[in-house]
């Protein structure tokens, strides 16, 4: 009988190991790195990012970007790298409110070629505020397989929002990694 016991307890542990993280456990896992604080250079928002990153502001990707900040790691052995992105852009659906342009957004991200698996999306309370997130698994040549945070929270005026991303690349650190990095994220204020 207390061999029974043992193994059941040797199940519940492994079978729970094993599961993938979900983003409150790497929005709660301690975690300690040196940390740099970036402003924006209009002033629009601050994020403290791992200190000894490469970053670039303003950064935008295209015309309905009004500002942002693309952050990234040293390269890893394998040539691939962390990377912080923070967007303000104008909803190209004329979205007005936060929660009609994630279900957008979500469309755009099932559809994606290179999303593999979408692991968790919903509502989430990180930044004390009303915001979303999509966790996806993705594959990329020049990144190899990813796995991505995509948050979506409101700017202030209507129809403008933010879209806070990362992305890390599944080594032997993911867990670690991944929760540098949403640390890193819970940091993001808006200062307009």
């Amino acid at each position: 009988m207390k061999f029974v016991g043992i193994f059941i307890i040797l199940i519940l542990v492994f079978s729970c190991s094993s599961e993938e993280n979900s983003l409150e456990q790497y929005a709660n896992h301690p975690v300690k790195f040196a940390k740099q604080k970036i402003d924006n250079p209009d002033n629009d928002f601050s994020i403290f990012i791992p200190k000894n990153w490469e970053w670039k502001a303003p950064y935008k990707e295209n015309g309905n970007d009004i500002l942002g900040l693309f952050a990234n790691s040293k390269s890893n052995k394998n040539g691939f790298k962390s990377i912080i992105l923070v967007k303000k852009y104008k909803s190209s659906q004329n979205s007005k409110d936060l929660k009609s342009e994630f279900e957008y957004l979500s469309k755009q991200i099932r559809n994606h070629s290179q999303i593999e698996e979408i692991v968790d999306f919903g509502s989430t309370d990180i930044f004390n505020q009303e915001s979303y997130f999509f966790h996806t698994k993705s594959k990329s040549d020049t990144n190899g397989d990813s796995e991505i945070l995509n948050f979506l929270i409101n700017g202030n005026i209507e129809g403008i929002y933010y879209n806070l991303t990362l992305s890390t690349p599944q080594t032997t650190d993911f867990n670690t990694d991944m929760a540098v990095l949403v640390q890193s994220l819970k940091t993001f204020e808006i200062l307009k």
